[in-house]
């Protein structure tokens, strides 16, 4: 663990950052005004109609509490959430504060661990983005470690867990089958704490429905040097980081603020030296055009970054593709991201939002006709049946699809032709 001149040197790093945050600059004045905007229209807009939120289950405000708790003091908070709310989230970010310094520490034994094991590895989303995107490490916590690892290293990664204590788990039963899997989960417990270590390793990208091709091996040879907590390992570069949050964003169908926000402060970290004309390219070659497309309009929209208008061009879909995302899909942004009840419109604009109109006919199929992994993780995660006979589901999944639409759709007629 740290000496408490460490400590106090920690401590006051985030005086200094909560002091810049809440009474510095014109930029973070700008997150305050969209943060307010975004929670209004969101999660607290739902808490204003007198509906609960339930920070258990609530993919928004607990992840969040460090960048608010930051960005505003006690008493805006309790006028923003509601004094219960605002109270709740001052004792999760105290939480959030424990909680990291642990796993400081153990990601600090981690790196140092495969750093003198000699198997080499490129962190990946929270830690990386707490020590290299975000003004100070705190404001942006993580509740696991993920890297990517080469597949030939993944025996001997697993052999030097275990003997830290790690335990390897399967996430789902489906994985036991998946001749595709990429990602490997190891669980550590301490039987005087609470605090658990959830460490993934992957040795590619998720294989998903929505058609993106990685170059794992670019990855590798255009990863950049780190030193996180003075232990040496890697990153990726900027172009590939940002496409893999990008992906990673639509991958869970938008699901969460937090990831949102990496966004907007990894552009404000790499912008100065951003190879537009590269991201273009390797957006297009990796079938996340689109994505990319959206995500930038909805950063530069929401929080004023500032991207040059002709990399919009370079990267703008079909029109087709515009119309089912922006009439379609999401045509109120910030409710789109924010809001519970949105969610079927997420999932429809994860989708949709491909590079091209033939794409479109490959998303529906893959709608219709999803990977085997997902038909067994979606069917038969909860089942005792066999994992073999998956290809019956495909008989179901088809018109569960169907019936699901036509739902949607006719509750969007519905809202449209009712009174008011």
């Amino acid at each position: 663990m740290d000496s408490p001149g460490k400590s106090n040197q920690r401590v006051g790093r985030k005086k200094k950052a909560v002091e810049l945050l809440v009474i510095g600059g014109k930029q973070v004045w700008d997150d305050r005004e969209a943060m307010v905007s975004l929670l209004k229209r969101g999660s607290v807009g739902s808490f204003a109609q007198h509906q609960t939120i339930d920070l258990e289950t609530n993919q928004e405000l607990p992840r969040l509490a460090p960048v608010l708790c930051a960005l505003f003091p006690p008493a805006e908070l309790a006028d923003l959430l509601g004094k219960e709310l605002a109270a709740q989230m001052l004792n999760i970010y105290q939480l959030e504060m424990v909680q990291n310094l642990f796993l400081e520490h153990e990601l600090q034994t981690f790196l140092r661990a495969f750093h003198q094991a000699h198997i080499p590895l490129i962190l990946l989303k929270g830690p990386v983005l707490a020590y290299t995107a975000y003004p100070e490490p705190h404001l942006r916590t993580y509740h696991d470690i993920d890297a990517l690892i080469q597949p030939h290293d993944l025996p001997r990664a697993r052999d030097l867990l275990e003997q830290q204590g790690y335990e390897f788990y399967e996430e789902y039963r489906s994985n036991l089958a998946d001749s595709n899997r990429a990602g490997y989960n190891f669980l550590k417990k301490h039987t005087d704490s609470w605090l658990e270590v959830l460490i993934e390793l992957h040795t590619a990208p998720h294989p998903s429905e929505i058609g993106t091709r990685f170059d794992v091996a670019a990855l590798w040879e255009h990863a950049q040097p780190l030193e996180i907590l003075g232990e040496p390992t890697s990153m990726l570069n900027a172009t590939d980081h940002l496409l893999y949050l990008c992906w990673h964003y639509r991958f869970h169908s938008f699901g969460r603020l937090l990831w949102f926000y990496d966004l907007v402060w990894l552009l404000r970290a790499t912008e100065a030296g951003l190879d537009w004309d590269a991201l273009i390219s390797h957006a297009r070659d990796q079938k996340l055009a689109a994505t990319l497309y959206y995500c930038l309009s909805w950063c530069r929209d929401l929080f004023g970054i500032d991207v040059p208008a002709w990399v919009f061009t370079g990267l703008r879909p079909p029109s087709m593709i515009r119309l089912l995302v922006e009439r379609v899909a999401i045509p109120d942004v910030v409710k789109a991201l924010t809001t519970p009840a949105w969610e079927e419109r997420r999932i429809l604009a994860h989708r949709v939002m491909v590079d091209s109109v033939g794409e479109l006919g490959v998303a529906a199929w893959r709608a219709l006709f999803p990977l085997r992994a997902t038909i067994r993780q979606r069917y038969m995660e909860h089942s005792r049946l066999p994992l073999q006979i998956y290809f019956v589901f495909y008989f179901v999944h088809p018109w569960v699809t169907l019936a699901k639409g036509c739902r949607y759709l006719w509750r969007r007629i519905a809202r449209r032709v009712s009174p008011g």
